[in-house]
């Protein structure tokens, strides 16, 4: 009855679920083994990557700073464990990372700070941060920060940071299993075997459970200002007019998401706003009328890229658009940072 998955999942083949054929049981018994891995694996990819050219960010306060901050998806309550990984490098042993999630309804917080290893830029491997939520989050989506400390008389530079969550074990947990508020139902490996009953409950769970599934929030794009840094000059704490061509992703999503009521989730952390600011964000103008991070749910309004008859996908183009109005509302040279404007240090953007 162990609700175990193997990994890769062993697909089910379709011709054998077509009319005029019998229904074999290994088909069943793989319907259940990939809806138990996907429980445990869908989501776990990069929720985070970003990168730094060298020299770009460092830091040099012996005070714990934040630096970074980004909103990421969280699978389900049962994931857990998040792993973090940082490279970057201290000119003096010693310096430190803290890695904290932030869940917005409880407003818990979860901790974890590790010593940066490496002396000397890529010397020896990324640092692994492991944060461990210690209570049930039922948050779809979490606030992820990065702060840093160098030790005295050190400068640490960062080159990349990454981060996803663990998937579960195999088997899966003997009972109902939580995401969002709603259940998951797993299936007995051995149940779905030869001479074993099939209840009409299999149909029913498989149903509810590929609807909790494609619930499941992916990042499509995800950037962070630097808040602070010693460099100079200063790597970006905001977004320019340039980063409306630069700062995009081309990805694959659902043709029929908007027909099944899911949404893109444009978050927007902004800064210095007194009035409400509009930016071009897919297609979409979006008002932004205070400080810190706003969430705005959008349909898919962007036209399929062409590269869609390449992979066999609908793709689209996620992220700034290039626009008179980004022109003037993004930092530029006649809209400095030194000006104290509105701008936006974080866009992070979600769909399924």
């Amino acid at each position: 009855m162990s609700n175990t998955y193997t990994t890769p999942p062993l697909l089910v083949d379709p011709a054998r679920l077509t009319s005029g054929l019998t229904v074999r049981s290994t088909e069943l018994s793989r319907l259940g083994d990939m809806q138990n891995y996907a429980f445990a694996y869908g989501g776990c990819g990069d929720v985070v990557n970003q990168a730094w050219s060298a020299e770009a960010f460092e830091f040099n306060s012996t005070s714990m700073t934040d630096v970074c901050q980004w909103y990421i998806p969280h699978p389900s309550e049962e994931h857990i464990e998040f792993k973090f990984r940082l490279s970057a490098y201290t000119s003096v042993a010693g310096s430190q990372a803290k890695v904290t999630l932030t869940f917005p309804t409880t407003s818990n917080s979860y901790t974890s700070t590790i010593t940066i290893t490496d002396t000397s830029r890529f010397n020896s491997a990324f640092n692994v941060a492991t944060v461990t939520l210690g209570a049930v989050e039922a948050d779809e989506r979490a606030i992820l920060t990065l702060s840093l400390q160098a030790s005295a008389g050190a400068t640490i530079e960062v080159a990349a940071i990454q981060g996803s969550w663990s998937p579960l074990a195999s088997p899966l947990a003997a009972r109902a299993l939580d995401q969002y508020e709603e259940e998951f139902i797993p299936f007995g490996a051995t149940r779905l075997g030869a001479d074993y009953p099939l209840p009409a409950r299999f149909g029913v769970d498989s149903i509810n459970n590929l609807g909790h599934l494609r619930k499941r929030g992916r990042t499509l794009l995800n950037w962070s200002g630097v808040f602070s840094s010693s460099s100079i000059p200063a790597p970006a704490k905001g977004l320019g007019v340039s980063d409306a061509e630069l700062l995009s992703s081309e990805v694959a999503i659902p043709s029929g998401l908007n027909l099944v009521g899911l949404k893109i989730i444009i978050l927007i952390n902004a800064v210095n706003i007194t009035t409400s600011k509009v930016f071009d964000i897919m297609g979409y103008p979006i008002t932004v009328s205070s400080n810190g991070w706003s969430a705005h749910e959008r349909d898919i309004r962007s036209p399929e890229l062409e590269r869609s008859q390449d992979f066999k996908l609908s793709m689209y183009r996620v992220g700034l658009d290039s626009t008179p109005l980004n022109q003037t509302n993004l930092l530029s040279t006649s809209n400095p940072i030194a000006s104290s404007p509105e701008y936006i240090q974080g866009l992070s953007i979600i769909g399924v």
